[in-house]
């Protein structure tokens, strides 16, 4: 798994756009709504950033090998750690 972060609700809905755009989503066959969830409902840490986990398959497919190091280098997604990650989600009681 990679594990990542943003502050931007708007890279974040950019980057998913691309991505579905790319991959053919919605898709009734595979009833395929969308690459990764939308902002609205996506996971957040507690500074309010959308956190991600994807497979290490998701990263290597098309459009995401090419889209993911050019967010990185600009700054707009984080590769953080599965630690990192975890902390963003309440502790079961």
């Amino acid at each position: 798994m990679r594990y990542f972060r943003t502050a931007s609700d708007e890279v974040y809905e950019q980057a998913r756009a691309t991505l579905d755009a790319a991959w053919g989503h919605p898709n009734e066959a595979t009833k395929t709504v969308t690459c990764i969830d939308p902002a609205a409902v996506a996971p957040r840490d507690s500074e309010g950033r959308i956190v991600l986990a994807v497979s290490e398959s998701f990263t290597q497919y098309s459009v995401a090998v090419d889209l993911l190091p050019q967010l990185l280098a600009a700054g707009a997604v984080e590769e953080i750690d599965e630690a990192t990650y975890r902390a963003a989600f309440p502790a079961p009681e």
